[in-house]
Order: structure tokens, then sequence, then C-alpha cells
């Protein structure tokens, strides 16, 4: 990286869970950072401001990402479509509980996608009760305000 440097060239160091780094751990990324050797990115899915410290903090710019909406999931899962050149051999209930059960998670819905792919014999095309004989779980029911609601976050 101080080649690379010295070469006008930076260096992004990504560290995932970045979180799991105790205090003097973080610490140890501040000199790099503040000379330029490193441009840090780091994710996590805790609060950054409880457990990252302040000086990282300091240094850095803060990007919240939030869950994907249903029309963004359909979007990606026709591009991964697009890609296998085939479509999900699912009918139009399905695909919609799919999309729901992916929860706003792109990965999530791609690798639900690999599953429904893997599984479906020639010709083959999959209800709900299907995909969830394929996927083996609950489609989760959330309708915020009603009773599914309070089901789904006490569980």
């Amino acid at each position: 990286a101080k080649l690379r440097r010295a070469n006008g060239r930076q260096t992004l160091l990504f560290v995932d869970e970045i979180h799991r780094f105790n205090r003097a751990q973080q610490d140890g990324f501040l000199p790099v950072m503040e000379d330029g050797t490193v441009v840090l990115v780091g994710a996590t899915t805790e609060n950054p401001s409880f457990e990252l410290n302040a000086a990282l903090l300091s240094r850095a710019r803060v990007l919240v990402f939030r869950s994907l909406g249903e029309e963004s999931i359909a979007k990606l899962l026709a591009r991964a479509e697009e890609t296998e050149g085939r479509a999900l051999p699912l009918d139009d209930e399905a695909r919609a509980m799919l999309i729901r059960m992916a929860d706003g998670d792109g990965r999530a819905s791609l690798t639900l996608a690999e599953e429904v792919w893997r599984a479906a014999k020639k010709g083959e095309v999959f209800g709900p009760e299907g995909l969830q004989r394929v996927i083996q779980r609950r489609a989760p029911i959330y309708d915020k305000g009603q009773d599914g609601h309070y089901n789904l976050i006490s569980a």
C-alpha cells in the first residue's frame, strides 16, 4: 500500500464486520488513513456510533444502506433471469411470494432464485405451495398495523 501511494495510486482496504475489531485494532487503521496510504471501507450490521471508536468515526464517512423495496428486488430477479437466459419457473403469486421472502435483501433473493432453478424439473412451474416446499420455510406475513406485524416482531 505504501509503495502504491509512493507511485501516486491509492489502496482501498475493505473490512467486513469491522465492529468485531477491538478499540486497539481499530486505532491501528488511523495512521494509514490519515496519511492517505489506504482508503478504509468498513462494513457493519451494528450501529457505528456504538461499535466504532470516536477517532475512527471522526475520519470516516458513514453510509447507511436500507433494505431494497419489492420493486427493486423484482428488477434484480429480472436481471438474474436475463443473465441466466431463463425465467424463474414461478407463477405470478409464487414470484410475489419469493420477493416478499427476500425481505429487502438482494443477496437473499438471488439465493432463493438459485434454489428454485436447481429444484425445477424441465417445464415445471411452481405455485406458492411448490415454492414453500422448495425453500422449506414460511413466507413472512408482514402487514404493519395488523396482527401479522405483531406476530412477526415477537417471533
